[in-house]
């Protein structure tokens, strides 16, 4: 239950972080990998493991934010 509280909370962070210049959009984007990392870290996934890749690419996706992964 906290993981789809987690996933969602972190949804509406990046979804509101939005913004027009290249530089502002790069910064979201590391912003962005640093919460997923974090996320993914918090709930038990080891950093490393493949499930935890998967976890990134998931949170990524999920707001539209996949261009590293």
């Amino acid at each position: 239950m906290s993981r789809i509280i987690l996933i969602g909370s972190f949804a509406a962070l990046l979804a509101a972080s939005g913004t027009e210049s290249a530089n502002a959009t790069e910064s979201a984007n590391q912003t962005a990998w640093e919460q997923a990392r974090l996320a993914c870290a918090d709930v038990g996934i080891a950093p490393g493991s493949g499930a935890f890749g998967q976890c990134l690419r998931s949170l990524l996706l999920s707001v539209g934010r996949a261009e590293r992964v």
